[in-house]
């Protein structure tokens, strides 16, 4: 892949936050021209980042690395919007007492979960000369928290789809991305333009954004068609919808209040220099 359009690779992890501040409880009404409330962003970036700062500073995988780093998050409240941890998903909790009890990074137990869709762009981005390198990362990313295969292929439809949206220029190629092994039922429907089956939180959740996507013609638009569905879907569509209409096309109202953007912008150009 050519070297990458630094509007679009910002706009994954631009477009991952500011989704997951649109679908923050009680929001109220909100437009493309007004400002988020708080601008604060969820637990799915927050572990996004975590993964970013340890692919840059691993210089690759480091399945333990990641796992301190979200233990961090979850003690401390490392790489959030409030410096805390306000919220975490379940299934990540119980990853991070497993790994601080065992210090074995790898869930074992065909976990499934959505919020694992919320920590794609980072590999996407950091892998992004090899399609097949960056495929294996994103697997060995997920596994960490959710190693269910329904989980672990959603995760590698969407790297694969935002890895044609920061290139390709026709909605139905990033919608069907070509991928060099098989996927499972469940996510091989989606890929063929099926409805998600709601049995898989990541399926369900993954479908609710490429449906998003694909009947939308704006970022905005999109996310207020994927809203109903939930963070994790949101997520899902920021991440796609970001690298397809890059950084510029976020409304401005919303990137301007979102917090702590400077740490955004940095975490994505270091991935670009990686």
């Amino acid at each position: 892949m050519p070297r990458l359009e630094p509007a679009k690779a910002l706009g994954c992890l631009v477009g991952l936050a500011v989704c997951e501040a649109l679908a923050r409880p009680n929001l109220g009404d909100i437009s493309s021209k007004t400002s988020l409330p708080e601008g604060l962003w969820g637990d799915g970036t927050s572990m996004a980042l975590s993964l970013a700062e340890s692919l840059i500073e691993c210089d690759g995988i480091d399945q333990r690395d990641q796992m301190v780093r979200y233990t961090s998050w979850f003690r401390y409240g490392y790489l959030s919007s409030t410096e805390t941890c306000d919220y975490i998903d379940e299934v990540v909790k119980q990853a991070t007492l497993r790994f601080e009890r065992t210090w074995n990074p790898e869930d074992e137990s065909q976990t499934q979960g959505d919020v694992c869709l919320a920590r794609v762009a980072p590999v996407v981005l950091f892998f992004s000369d090899s399609r097949e390198s960056m495929l294996e990362a994103c697997a060995s990313s997920t596994c960490t928290t959710h190693s269910g295969p329904q989980s672990l292929d959603a995760c590698r439809l969407l790297a694969a789809m935002i890895s044609e949206a920061l290139e390709a220029t026709d909605k139905a190629q990033v919608l069907r991305p070509a991928l060099p092994r098989d996927l499972c039922p469940e996510v091989e429907e989606l890929r063929s333009g099926s409805s998600p089956t709601a049995e898989f939180p990541a399926c369900a959740s993954l479908g609710a954004a490429m449906d998003a996507f694909r009947n939308s013609d704006s970022f905005a638009d999109g996310c207020l068609m994927c809203l109903p569905h939930g963070p994790r879907a949101m997520a899902a569509y920021g991440q796609l919808a970001g690298a397809w209409y890059g950084l510029d096309a976020i409304p401005e109202a919303w990137r301007q209040s979102l917090a702590r953007f400077d740490l955004l912008d940095r975490m994505g150009n270091l991935l670009l220099k990686g």
